[in-house]
């Protein structure tokens, strides 16, 4: 298909960064997931969110998010989709990939640390166990530089209520484990007796869980990292985080207004710093909040590819080939399939206030009634245009 924008190219893409003969694999496990949603639709539109930043890097990726349509609107876009693919459409394909890799001796880059049973060790280019070390919450401040960690203290489910003497309402409760976990999932603000009980409930099967103080945060910052595949460190810019009352992620703007000051940029290198040291190597972001009281506080870290790396790295690019200033990374879902919502997507697309990074059709889908989801960026020379224009697709029914 001829592609009716200018190319879209990003200032990084993955095969530059994490090297040759890597696979990327966004999806985690097909085994329950405690501290990620437990939706198999949410989970395989992941397999296709990073397409527009992988360069010539291999991926897994789930069928319905390959569709003719969904490639229709990717090149539509400009998006130079120039990678193999390793396509699955049910567990047993997704599994199938993991063994033939494995006889093949191809390494793989995982979002998210897989069950033993699923994934050999043989697999991961990155020891997993080191994955889980800089993943768990309960090791932060080893890796956080002095002062910049939230005050917390770690403990247990069946304890949380005997820690409210030192954490008063409103608090943090996180769940500290070496299990996959994203997009706050595992995370409760309490505020009442009510929240604390729910938390305590909610992480009773949890080896262990951190409870922090409650943040007053004025700028909540997504800042990213990478180490390369010959070791060079490449600050590659930071997002604002659009988090809801209850710790829950919805996305992130991307704009002048996301890039913060050297102190936030550098707490943040040295994280990244300490990763490195350890044997890390690719992506990773961190959340850093300005407080009310002026500090500079790490509290989630995030040793993998973060929701708004895409926009990220795509963010001068869009500026260069389509004027727009400012990004809106964002996620709807829509019952049914793409059909009734190609032609608004494909207006956004040519009148240049809309990229789609992802689109998982619902009706080319394995799982009966499934919804189509989109991820995508909206985009404008405000951020009060750009929710003007978001707000065209949520009365076409994507919300």
């Amino acid at each position: 298909m001829q592609i009716s924008k200018p190319a879209i190219v990003p200032r990084y893409t993955f095969s530059e960064i994490y090297g040759p003969d890597l696979i990327f694999n966004p999806r985690p496990s097909f085994a329950h997931n405690k501290w990620i949603p437990d939706c198999p639709v949410k989970l395989d539109l992941l397999t296709g969110s990073q397409f527009a930043v992988l360069g010539s890097m291999p991926v897994i990726c789930n069928r319905s998010v390959t569709t003719k349509k969904a490639t229709e609107l990717y090149e539509r876009a400009g998006l130079l989709l120039r990678f193999p693919v390793h396509e699955y459409s049910t567990e047993a394909d997704y599994r199938n990939i993991f063994g033939r890799l494995e006889k093949e001796q191809k390494k793989m880059v995982v979002q998210h640390i897989h069950p033993e049973e699923e994934m050999s060790s043989e697999n991961y280019w990155i020891d997993p166990r080191l994955v889980q070390y800089l993943n768990n919450k309960a090791n932060l401040e080893e890796l956080v530089p002095s002062g910049h960690a939230p005050k917390r203290k770690s403990t247990t489910a069946a304890e949380l209520h005997d820690q409210l003497v030192t954490f008063p309402f409103p608090c943090v409760v996180k769940a500290a484990t070496n299990e996959a976990n994203a997009a706050g999932f595992d995370v409760f603000i309490c505020k009442n007796q009510e929240d604390i009980d729910r938390a305590a409930n909610f992480f009773a099967s949890c080896e262990g869980i951190v409870i922090e103080e409650y943040l007053e945060i004025e700028h909540n910052y997504c800042v990213q990292f990478a180490c390369t595949a010959d070791d060079r460190l490449i600050y590659l810019g930071s997002t604002v985080q659009n988090i809801t009352e209850d710790g829950k992620y919805k996305g992130n703007w991307v704009d002048k207004e996301s890039e913060p000051d050297d102190e936030v940029i550098k707490v943040g290198r040295r994280i990244m710093e300490e990763g490195c040291k350890r044997g890390y190597k690719g992506i990773a972001g961190f959340d850093i909040a300005v407080t009310a009281d002026g500090r500079k506080i790490a509290f989630d870290l995030n040793y993998r590819v973060n929701g708004s790396t895409a926009a990220l790295l795509m963010r001068d690019s869009v500026e260069e080939q389509l004027g727009k200033k400012v990004i809106k990374f964002v996620s709807w879902e829509s019952k049914g399939g793409i059909e009734p919502l190609y032609d608004e997507v494909k207006r956004g697309i040519e009148d240049r206030y809309f990229i789609p990074l992802s689109i998982y059709n619902g009706s080319e889908s394995p799982y009966e009634d499934a919804a189509t989801l989109i991820q995508g960026l909206v985009l404008g020379d405000t951020r009060e245009e750009a929710d003007q224009k978001e707000y065209i697709f949520q009365r076409a029914g994507l919300s």
